[in-house]
Order: structure tokens, then sequence, then C-alpha cells
């Protein structure tokens, strides 16, 4: 496999990495409402910008609504020898549940 499976909430410990690119395949509307700090959309031009550069060990996180067609462009950016891709497990979905758990609780962890 050319990528990993992460689960949303190691996603906050991803996104403290500066050099970290966010990758949300979902449609323009559901990017508009809401998504992850610093994403960007996985639009052609942002994909082909990515693929183009030259740092093929930094930090890739892509996601989508429920964690599965975000995996082939995860598997697309590993062929194109991108060595830290990273997909987010469950997706937007389970980032917004545990988002909304965590201010809940009050947890210690950080929430974004």
């Amino acid at each position: 496999m050319s990528y990993e499976s992460l689960l949303a909430e190691q996603v906050p410990e991803l996104l403290e990495q500066a050099d970290v690119v966010v990758l949300d395949t979902r449609d323009a509307h559901s990017f508009a409402q809401g998504h992850l700090p610093n994403a960007k959309p996985a639009d052609e031009a942002n994909i082909a910008r990515l693929i183009r550069g030259r740092n093929k060990a930094q930090p890739v996180l892509v996601y989508c609504y429920h964690g599965n067609s975000s995996r082939d462009l995860c598997r697309l950016l590993g062929g194109f020898g991108y060595t830290q891709v990273y997909n987010l497990e469950g997706g937007w979905q389970a980032w917004a549940s545990y988002r909304d758990s965590c201010y809940a609780t009050l947890t210690t962890e950080p929430c974004l």
C-alpha cells in the first residue's frame, strides 16, 4: 500500500506539521460548508501542482465524504513517489463526529 489510513483523532497532530498538504476531494458546495484547516480542493490544478513538486517526503492528507474515494488519490500520489500519504479513515463524516465529540466532552486533546 502506498498510503496509510489515519483516524480522525490523529489528524490534529499531523496538521501541526508546517509543510503538510491537505486535499479535500468532496464537491465545491461541501467544501464551502466546511473543511479541515488549510485544506485545498483536490482539483486538477492542485493535484498537478503537487505531482510536479520536488519534495516527495512532504506529508499529504487526503479526505472525502466517508474515506473511500480518497483512497484512489492516495494511491496516485504514492505512485508519483510521495512517501507520507495519509487517507482520513471515515472521511469528513469521521472528522465531524470527532470534532463534535471533542467539543462536547471538553477533552484535553486539541480540537480544531
